[in-house]
């Protein structure tokens, strides 16, 4: 007993010792690291922000400061566990008098975890710190609501039901924007792999650029198989994203972003439309001709309702789509656009639902009755969650949160309704063996109560 009394004084004392050797040398070494990780934070540089931050945390492994902004880099990255843990780490030894963004991103990091009762907590300690003004800057209230919404769906017992397509597409990177056609035998997505097109790395988030992927569901094998050559022709090597498919396979619309690229057939993101005349032939590739929908900002994500007659027989159909016109006051908004007997009207930004955050990825059904969208705006679980608005005497109704059975407390977007499964596809954070991506998720809904389903 003496002799493991000894054994455990002289281990205390070498761990006392290891952390008393930390010269001047390197905590200055580290100090001038953190303070090149903010400026490469501030830069949009978050990859290269996180590496140097490990490099600071390595030449002081006491530094409270090293932690916390690795943390925060992480979390940018959507590294959550280890986010957390740095974070965690860093509240045991920062010491001095901490500011609200501190609390802020604190609560941030807790609440991708899902421990929603300590977020609450330091977000309400970040409001306080913060003052009124800077509070609301922070969109801390909607924070505070997010962390209520998750206990009450919690106390309710309801359980998410989305179910994570196979590892045949999902992959340790980006998939999203799932959509189904001709019985469910074709999987046509959007995702950001090593063989994209052209190879290229977004300067800011440091990943490849989109590519457009078609999968098809094998007898053999019961799983999909992912065709690559049958989208060569349409991919670029800018951004090439798949927004919306009838449900005969023969029309869609298309975000195509070049303006990055030697090409720079476009000035940014702009939609396109294509058409085909039967089944798996080739697309005709054009951008929708109008100034007011395709402008020098960012547009995309469109969806479009099926065409509808009037008395007298005037076809009409109505486009969403997303917009950063008006990114100074408002980030993303969605916008609505009438094509009225082949000729587009003047795109208008759906006031009844915008934000002051971003909305996204909206998915209108063929009908025109519902519209399905995501924000950051509005309470929720946390990040994105998808929401679904009825039009109701020529204006669409108030935002309806689709609750935590689709759901979860990190993004969720990409939400896509097809009535003739009774099911819909999502594009939600999943955890790969800790390391968090989009991944793209079916819904079984025949057995759900929303008011959208058909049965």
């Amino acid at each position: 007993m003496h002799k493991l009394f000894l054994t455990l004084v002289i281990l205390s004392s070498s761990y006392i010792s290891i952390g008393q050797k930390i010269s001047s040398m390197d905590k200055l070494i580290a100090k001038k690291l953190i303070g090149e990780g903010k400026e490469l934070i501030y830069a949009g540089r978050t990859s290269e922000a996180m590496l140097t931050f490990k490099r600071a945390k390595l030449k002081n492994p006491n530094s409270g400061e090293a932690h916390y902004q690795l943390s925060v880099a992480q979390f940018y990255l959507r590294d959550y566990y280890n986010a957390h843990e740095n974070a965690r780490r860093a509240e045991q030894l920062i010491t001095k008098k901490k500011d609200g963004e501190y609390y802020y991103y604190m609560g941030r990091i807790y609440h991708t975890v899902n421990l929603i009762d300590s977020a609450k907590s330091f977000y309400s300690i970040s409001k306080d710190k913060l003052g009124a003004r800077i509070a609301k800057d922070y969109d801390l209230h909607i924070l505070l609501q997010q962390c209520d919404f998750v206990n009450n769906e919690m106390k309710k017992g309801v359980t998410n039901i989305c179910e994570p397509f196979s590892r045949a597409v999902n992959s340790k990177y980006d998939e999203y924007g799932a959509i189904l056609i001709y019985n469910q035998k074709r999987l046509l997505y959007t995702a950001r792999q090593p063989e994209t097109t052209g190879k290229n790395i977004n300067y800011d988030d440091q990943k490849f650029f989109e590519d457009i992927y078609r999968a098809d569901w094998n007898e053999n094998r019961n799983d999909w198989i992912i065709n690559i050559a049958s989208m060569e022709d349409y991919n670029t090597e800018g951004f090439d994203a798949l927004n919306f498919v009838s449900r005969n396979g023969k029309y869609g619309l298309l975000t195509i972003n070049t303006s990055a690229t030697v090409e720079k057939s476009t000035e940014s993101s702009e939609i396109f439309e294509f058409e085909t005349d039967e089944e798996d032939s080739s697309w005709y590739i054009d951008p929708i001709k109008s100034e007011s929908i395709n402008t020098s900002y960012f547009e995309g994500a469109a969806t479009i309702s099926d065409t509808s007659f009037d008395e007298d027989e005037t076809a009409s159909q109505t486009m969403i789509f997303v917009s950063d016109r008006k990114a100074e006051k408002t980030l993303t908004d969605l916008y609505s656009a009438q094509r009225i007997d082949d000729k587009w009207g003047e795109a208008k930004p759906l006031s009844e639902i915008n934000t002051t955050g971003r909305e996204t990825t909206p998915f209108i059904t063929e009908d025109g009755q519902y519209l399905f969208f995501s924000s950051d705006g509005l309470n929720g679980m946390g990040g994105y969650d998808v929401y679904y608005c009825r039009w109701m005497n020529n204006t669409w109704g108030p935002p309806v949160n689709l609750g935590a059975s689709i759901n979860t407390v990190n993004d969720d977007t990409h939400f896509q309704y097809f009535p003739e499964y009774q099911l819909g596809t999502v594009s939600s954070i999943n955890d790969f063996n800790g390391y968090f991506s989009y991944d793209i998720f079916k819904i079984d809904l025949s057995e759900s109560d929303f008011p959208f389903i058909k049965k």
